[in-house]
């Protein structure tokens, strides 16, 4: 679970009822696969198009939470596409996000003076993307990537405390976790957490934390479970976290790959 210093008021939210769409533009296949997969991921719900032309069509259907789209373009540049969403008071205050190879330095500053949200370059840059689109589109950015998963975790610990269970952990971060519970502990409650990632075998995290979130309840846009802030954290223990979330998003993305022409 990612954390700004606390849990926003939707921690719990189910993923599927609150997913953000994101408009990819890009004509070469490998590069918009790999820009989707990585969205996908993070649990934006992508829709791609190929052409400037596929794009304004949809986004006459339905207005994106953001557009991440290649300068370089068929029918149009990235740049043409931009201007004539500043011109649409539906997309006007959209985000636009330029995502390219191309490094000539005056279509930067051309990108930037129309009003882009930010200029990226491909390749490697899938980590400043996801960083990119949170600023852009939320009043309270992540400050760390939040990984879906699905890891076993022992809540409490029966030496100390007389009483311990085993919950799911659904997402982590850097900072802190979600863990899904139909009882989760109440609102402030401290104790420790145990449980194990694959990139490090033998070794068991257990980290402290501190309730500040909980939902038991019946509705069913939010999540039962609870979200929890590590409070204690080794320099080893989180290079092990970095490393587990950053391998589980790359898995299968080669952002080195050459670029298709």
């Amino acid at each position: 679970m990612t954390m700004n210093e606390t849990p926003s008021p939707d921690a719990g939210q189910d993923p599927a009822l609150n997913q953000q769409i994101i408009l990819v533009v890009d004509a070469r296949p490998l590069r918009q696969f790999y820009t989707s997969i990585f969205l996908q991921r993070l649990k934006y719900q992508v829709i791609m198009a190929k052409t400037a032309e596929d794009a304004q069509l949809f986004m006459g259907l339905t207005v994106p939470q953001a557009v991440v789209a290649d300068h370089d373009l068929p029918d149009m540049s990235g740049l043409e596409i931009l201007k004539r969403m500043r011109q649409d008071h539906r997309t006007r205050n959209v985000p636009f996000i330029v995502y390219t190879a191309n490094r000539n330095p005056e279509v930067r500053q051309t990108c930037e003076a129309a009003g882009c949200a930010a200029f990226l370059y491909h390749p490697s840059n899938l980590e400043g993307l996801y960083a990119s689109i949170q600023k852009a589109t939320q009043a309270r950015p992540r400050k760390f990537v939040r990984l879906s998963t699905a890891l076993d975790v022992v809540v409490g610990d029966a030496r100390t405390t007389g009483a311990a269970r085993q919950d799911l952990i659904v997402a982590i971060s850097e900072q802190g976790m979600f863990v899904s519970t139909k009882t989760p502990l109440e609102y402030g409650s401290i104790l420790p957490f145990t449980f194990h990632l694959p990139n490090a075998p033998g070794w068991f995290f257990r980290l402290e934390g501190q309730v500040l979130y909980s939902h038991a309840g019946a509705d069913k846009r939010k999540l039962p479970g609870m979200a929890v802030k590590f409070l204690k954290m080794s320099d080893q223990e989180r290079e092990f976290l970095k490393d587990f979330i950053k391998q589980e998003l790359m898995e299968g993305i080669a952002p080195e790959a050459p670029v298709e022409r």
